[in-house]
């Protein structure tokens, strides 16, 4: 189990990237990034810890969003 968790590099740029929804609509990290950057979360819908903080990650994700930074979450193993 990781107990020390590095320090973040904080200068480092993450490369631009294109994914898909299942409905083929291209979302890019230079199209989504907010005035102070982007939020890029990998979740899943399923999952029992998501289920539980649901209405906090939405609390959480429209605050940032009203400081300027955009969210983006990736279910990579959902269906539609």
């Amino acid at each position: 189990m990781l107990l020390d968790t590095p320090i973040c590099n904080f200068g480092w740029q993450a490369p631009n990237f294109t994914l898909k929804d299942p409905n083929g609509t291209n979302f890019t990290m230079s199209d989504n990034l907010g005035e102070k950057g982007v939020l890029i979360m990998f979740i899943c819908n399923h999952c029992p810890y998501v289920q539980k903080i649901t209405q906090r990650l939405a609390e959480d994700t429209a605050l940032l969003m009203s400081e300027g930074i955009n969210v983006l979450a990736v279910m990579s193993n959902e269906k539609l």
